[in-house]
């Protein structure tokens, strides 16, 4: 995939060119404070395949794994664009409210669903899982 995006005041920006290793929602109280909503939306991608500039600020938190997951965001709008894990130095999660085009998103799943809010049930009919899944 070749796409674009970056923060609201434009201060961050990037260009993807390569395919997500995955694409989903996640509902856990992190990502949900993180946004300010139910669940947030990414994309993981190979790190070589995300060309950013401008400067982002980092909040770190301690995923389930007990590895840090750190959020990289705009210090000028306080847009969530980034988050990465030192446990998987090849990825980079991007937003996909970040993307230029959002419909270039492509869901795959939703989880940490025994974190879902009521009100936040997406359409679609995504496998879901209560926690993070085994990944092969």
């Amino acid at each position: 995939m070749k796409a674009t995006g970056g923060c609201l005041c434009g201060a961050v920006r990037y260009e993807i060119d390569g395919e997500p290793m995955f694409a989903g929602h996640c509902h856990c109280r992190d990502c949900q404070k993180a946004t300010g909503t139910g669940h947030v939306s990414v994309m993981g991608l190979p790190r070589d395949a995300v060309k950013a500039i401008g400067e982002t600020r980092d909040f770190a938190v301690t995923g389930d794994s007990g590895q840090p997951f750190i959020r990289r965001f705009c210090p000028n709008c306080g847009s969530l664009v980034f988050g990465e894990s030192p446990a998987r130095p090849d990825m980079l999660n991007v937003t996909a409210g970040s993307l230029d085009d959002p419909s270039a998103f492509q869901p795959q799943f939703s989880i940490y669903t025994r974190s879902r809010p009521a009100w936040d049930h997406l359409a679609g009919g995504l496998p879901e899982f209560e926690a993070m899944p085994p990944m092969g």
